[in-house]
């Protein structure tokens, strides 16, 4: 059985100016919104660790299948525990184009 896709939206302060404020936008799918969750959270934290050479050789850790992440800035603190996950409205189109996402920050 396919699972249903997800949006999780993580709202973000940068590190270096607080004022700034921003939101996230994952979407993958999961079997409930937990796991939607759960699976960005994964997704962005292996992605944030492929951008680190490894000093002992090893591989990165790798997400889970399907979630994939983009544009992820270390500038950029990701506040988790806020993180809301909903059914992502349009999941029946996963062909190119895909809606056009940005991060919304303050200047």
């Amino acid at each position: 059985m396919t699972k249903p896709y997800f949006q999780v939206s993580v709202p973000t302060t940068h590190r270096e100016q607080p004022g700034r404020h921003g939101l996230h936008i994952f979407t993958g799918p999961a079997s409930t919104s937990e796991e939607a969750v759960r699976c960005a959270r994964e997704a962005c934290e292996a992605a944030l660790a492929a951008e680190r050479p490894a000093t002992d050789g090893a591989l990165p850790p790798v997400a889970r299948a399907r979630w994939r992440v983009r544009g992820v800035c270390r500038e950029w603190a990701m506040d988790w525990e806020a993180a809301t996950a909903a059914f992502w409205e349009n999941e029946g189109s996963l062909e190119y184009p895909f809606p056009v996402v940005c991060t919304r920050s303050e200047v």
